[in-house]
């Protein structure tokens, strides 16, 4: 299995509508594209001081199946304008990790 991790910030008072948005249009457009090899997505939202640092994680089931989502290292991740308007920072690029191990559940 790969994941494919980015990570975005925001600040305090804009974390909530930025959740919204990746809850109401980002999620549901990725869904729409039945992309192949398409497993799930997490968001993970950590809350420090002055910012919150938002981990979208995509997984799939190799590495082959990623085309559409452009897996090349050097390809950069494409921000929606209304996620930019609520953003202070992100990665330019998401990076892909093999999953190695898991635990049973």
């Amino acid at each position: 299995m790969i994941r494919r991790i980015w990570r975005s910030y925001t600040t305090p008072d804009k974390a909530d509508a930025y959740e919204h948005l990746m809850e109401t249009l980002m999620f549901p457009a990725i869904e729409g594209l039945k992309l192949p090899g398409y497993r799930n997505m997490e968001l993970l939202r950590r809350v420090s001081d002055d910012e919150v640092e938002f981990i979208w994680v995509m997984t799939f089931e190799n590495s082959k199946r990623l085309t559409p989502l452009r897996a090349e290292a050097n390809d950069p991740v494409s921000v929606p304008r209304a996620a930019q308007d609520l953003l202070t920072r992100w990665d330019e690029r998401a990076s892909f990790y093999e999953m190695r191990q898991a635990s049973p559940t």
